[in-house]
């Protein structure tokens, strides 16, 4: 039997005969990988990290996309009962870290003073530029208050998250909402 298995070593090829050796009890066993083999599995790995990479990418943006669409609709919302109602709205974007001491008294003031659902824990990181003069700062809570007659306080809301980024202006002449991705403009016709 071991003299069988050394005759067929001796006509397979030398990678496969390699990869033989005889035991005390005539088995052969497998002792490695070829460089075939290697190859196979590693472009394997290589074709589904492609694959799964870019989804994981596409998944921020849509959670960024989802935050902003929330908030500019939000927006829309408070402006929309304001001249409805005749009343002034005041739409608030509170972004307090839960762990503060200070979160469950600050978050129960923001709650009475606002007229529309309040927004809350963003993944992005959200800045406010009240002007377009002056530098956007990140703030705790933002307030955005909507009039009767159509028109509102104002401002750019600029949303981060990790190196992706959007915008939302409001006018504060109309109350209009434009919202903006990488890449895009705000539309002036739209306001």
């Amino acid at each position: 039997m071991v003299l069988t298995v050394f005759v067929a070593a001796k006509v397979m090829t030398p990678i496969s005969a390699a990869r033989l050796s005889v035991t005390h009890l005539g088995k052969s066993c497998q002792q490695g990988f070829t460089l075939l083999e290697l190859l196979v599995v590693l472009s394997i790995i290589v074709i589904a990290s492609a694959v799964v990479l870019p989804s994981i990418s596409s998944m921020e943006t849509s959670q960024l996309v989802a935050q902003v669409r929330q908030t500019a609709n939000a927006f829309n919302y408070a402006r929309r009962i304001a001249i409805v109602e005749g009343a002034p709205q005041l739409a608030i974007l509170f972004q307090m870290d839960p762990d503060d001491p200070d979160f469950p008294d600050r978050r129960g003031e923001v709650l009475q003073r606002a007229t529309i659902p309040l927004l809350e824990q963003y993944d992005a990181v959200i800045s406010f530029q009240s002007d377009i003069n002056e530098d956007p700062d990140v703030l705790e809570i933002i307030q955005l208050e909507f009039f009767p007659e159509g028109g509102s306080t104002g401002g750019i809301l600029h949303f981060t998250l990790d190196d992706l980024t959007a915008s939302i202006r409001v006018d504060p002449l109309t109350g209009k909402i434009a919202v903006r991705y990488p890449g895009e403009e705000f539309d002036d016709d739209a306001l």
